[in-house]
């Protein structure tokens, strides 16, 4: 790896949608009811939801994280670019930069993801 961890992944992102990703309610990825999912046995991995450098790949990104949370056993990465909104600024038209979004599963007790980044 040659760039730093923190070069690659930038900022957390705290959105309603991803904390419930992280406390395992709701539907997973597939849009199944978690409740069903746990009745057979299978309990959902938190996941942590990151903007990531544009040029990242998903082996950087699974080493970013292993690196600047020791202990953390990385079981998926997904990732996915966002366009970035068209914004009016009075007569004018404007956009915001587009970037990449990184959703990283963890196997094991959730973290602090707060603290590390």
């Amino acid at each position: 790896m040659s760039k730093a961890a923190s070069d690659i992944i930038l900022r957390p992102i705290f959105t309603e949608k991803s904390s419930t990703r992280l406390q395992g309610e709701g539907t997973d990825a597939g849009g199944h009811r978690l409740e069903r999912i746990r009745e057979r046995g299978v309990q959902p991995r938190p996941k942590y939801v990151f903007e990531v450098a544009p040029g990242a790949n998903k082996i950087e990104i699974r080493q970013a994280f292993e690196a600047m949370f020791e202990g953390a056993k990385v079981t998926s990465v997904r990732t996915m670019n966002m366009r970035g909104k068209k914004r009016r600024m009075g007569r004018f038209l404007g956009r915001r930069p587009h970037w990449k979004k990184a959703i990283v599963e963890v196997a094991g007790s959730p973290i602090d993801v707060a603290q590390g980044v």
